[in-house]
């Protein structure tokens, strides 16, 4: 009983956290439909949704826990928004990418980026290891978790092809990161960085499977 409530007070410190950094790039955006086209947001809002279902399931007192599907959706949540945080660090932040061309003038967007590129990752990650029972991920399961980066691979084509247009400060103004931009590295620079994301993305996946398993026995 005291484990299911600390686990409840925490989903709700993950979602309050989730719901402020979307809240906060909102907000304070100059464009709507460009914010929300980036990567970074469209993981935060799924990993939001994914915990407000969870909190529903308690409130009904679900036990979701046991059912296989669950951690096929949580285990791809988990990886991106690990996706997120980690490509922000090591490729993004240090080349100037910013996701608002606000950013520079207003004190807001930088807790906006901290909670969705740093504070949201680490909490979905921490409640994963804190309170989800291992050893439930399979190795098939990183195949399925790759449908959530390639879906919006195909989601910015699609929206660059209706119109829509992204910031470009660091990346691209047409599809949002230049990796993704055929008119700046060609048609195989892109199919290159779409397969090193995909070999690192499901790298990590199977990394993730692999403690959980070890973490089965602890």
């Amino acid at each position: 009983m005291k484990e299911r409530k600390v686990s409840i007070i925490f989903k709700l410190l993950v979602v309050m956290s989730l719901l402020t950094g979307i809240l906060l790039n909102v907000i304070h955006t100059t464009s709507l439909s460009a914010i929300l086209s980036y990567y970074t947001l469209q993981s935060n809002i799924i990993c939001l949704a994914m915990f407000v279902l969870i909190m529903i399931a308690i409130v009904l007192k679900k036990d979701y826990r046991s059912n296989n599907k669950y951690y096929i959706l949580k285990g791809g949540v988990v990886v991106a928004i690990l996706v997120t945080a980690i490509t922000y660090q090591v490729a993004l932040a240090p080349n100037g990418f910013q996701m608002d061309i606000s950013y520079t003038i207003r004190p807001e967007r930088y807790w906006a980026n901290l909670f969705v590129h740093v504070i949201s990752p680490i909490l979905v990650l921490l409640d994963y290891v804190l309170f989800d029972l291992k050893g439930n991920f399979k190795y098939k399961y990183p195949f399925i978790w790759l449908c959530i980066p390639w879906g919006y691979v195909i989601y910015v084509y699609i929206y660059n092809a209706l119109g829509g247009r992204f910031f470009g400060i660091g990346g691209s103004r047409k599809y949002g990161y230049k990796f993704l931009d055929y008119k700046q590295i060609g048609y195989l620079g892109v199919l290159k960085w779409i397969f090193v994301f995909t070999v690192a993305i499901f790298v990590l996946s199977n990394i993730l499977v692999f403690l959980d398993r070890k973490l089965k026995h602890k």
